[in-house]
């Protein structure tokens, strides 16, 4: 009887370690005006970081924007809020507001203080807001998905981007959440487009916009080629912790 049980109490734990090492895995496809990105996101590395950029592409934020920064040899960035207008000049200075990134229950309370601030004859919060660094060791490679940030390590909002070569002086100062599994193509595409120097260094003549970002749990909804481009992928860059 000994025997038995503790033969159903080994079962049980390894069928536990077999289902959590099973998570399935999270995706975005970024539609772009040049192609797909398909993305795998790390939420063990960076929950923070992940649980916002899927925030944001659940509710439609990063649609119309544009990646505004382009720097061969380097990285893509975008996700500015702000690159929706025909305004270089305040690209790359956008993010996401409270409204944004909370929910209907927290935008309740948030009223509320906002109404007990004004009844007080305090000005109301209309507040940007920042998320804390996730830092890792995990290094910057080309299709690495990490967050810009001002000189505060903090200031994280909605702006990303992704690597087109190892980026070693990042390592360590930047979060990296995810990494491309397929459309490496189009963000060398796009970091090789022509500049516009009268709006920035680095600001392309024509700014591709991103279309869509659809989040995708699991590889069931991935289509052929995402699959198979998956399952190609090294094995640790599919789960990084």
């Amino acid at each position: 009887m000994r025997f038995v049980l503790k033969t159903l109490v080994i079962l049980t734990v390894l069928l536990s370690m077999g289902l959590a090492q099973a998570a399935e895995p999270l995706f975005v496809r970024m539609v772009t005006d040049e192609g797909e990105i398909l993305l795998v996101m790390y939420p063990e590395l960076a929950p923070n970081h992940v649980n916002n950029y899927v925030h944001l592409s659940r509710s439609g934020f990063y649609n119309g924007t544009k990646f505004h920064r382009i720097i061969p040899g380097f990285m893509i960035q975008g996700g500015d809020p702000n690159s929706k207008d025909s305004d270089p000049r305040n690209d790359g200075q956008g993010g996401p507001t409270v409204v944004d990134v909370l929910s209907e229950e927290d935008m309740a309370l948030f009223d509320q203080v906002n109404e007990r601030l004004s009844s007080k004859g305090y000005t109301t919060i209309e507040a940007s807001t920042g998320l804390k660094a996730e830092f890792s060791p995990t290094p910057h490679i080309a299709g690495t998905l990490s967050m810009a940030r001002s000189q505060d390590v903090d200031s994280a909002g909605s702006q990303f981007f992704i690597c087109v070569d190892r980026a070693q002086t990042l390592d360590g100062s930047y979060t990296v959440f995810g990494q491309v599994v397929k459309g490496q193509e189009v963000a060398d595409t796009i970091v090789n487009g022509e500049k516009n120097p009268a709006a920035g260094r680095d600001f392309p003549a024509i700014p591709v916009s991103i279309l869509s970002m659809e989040v995708i749990e699991g590889t069931v909804e991935l289509d052929a080629d995402e699959k198979a481009a998956w399952e190609a992928m090294p094995a640790d860059l599919k789960n990084v912790k």
